[in-house]
């Protein structure tokens, strides 16, 4: 299917997966006033990039959720179907990979019993994966990967932004 933006300008894989990094930053993370950012980054000045404040929980984990949910809202509405997120979260893939089929065959419940902090923002990024084919890859990050660092960047950028 061809996408509704150039498809042509997308980093894509030869197995047909388009290639985007994400990250989340929340510098003040597990203190006062702590503020996150999200970013998602398709390739340089490309139009689906995204620099965006994380909305209620203000943590890290957070924020590596809700840049995972950006990118594949923007692939998805550029025409995209096959998606691989790289991240350097192994909290983001753990989730995706690992926790969230279990906790969902335990009503969002924990191993011990216990509610599931994210789940709203999971269930969230769940919705916005449906309608992609999507491989969440580990990156190492602060390592000089290029996408990584412009992702980096970009949810800097936007905790940076928080006004409260």
């Amino acid at each position: 299917m061809a996408g509704r933006r150039g498809q042509s300008s997308f980093n894509r894989g030869r197995d047909g997966y388009v290639d985007v990094w994400t990250d989340g930053a929340c510098p003040s993370n597990g203190r006062d006033n702590p503020r996150a950012g999200a970013g998602a980054w398709f390739g340089d000045n490309h139009d689906l990039n995204i620099s965006a404040p994380v909305y209620g929980r203000q943590t890290n984990n957070n924020a590596e959720i809700q840049a995972a949910t950006y990118a594949a809202r923007r692939a998805a509405d550029a025409g995209i179907e096959k998606l691989r997120i790289n991240t350097d979260s192994k909290f983001l893939i753990d989730c995706h990979d690992k926790w969230m089929p279990k906790w969902e065959q335990n009503g969002w419940k924990t191993s011990d019993n216990r509610s599931v902090i994210n789940k709203n923002e999971l269930v969230e990024m769940k919705k916005a994966f449906e309608p992609l084919d999507v491989q969440l890859k580990y990156v190492p990050g602060h390592k000089g990967v290029h996408g990584n660092e412009m992702a980096d960047q970009l949810a800097r950028s936007a905790a940076e932004r928080q006004d409260y």
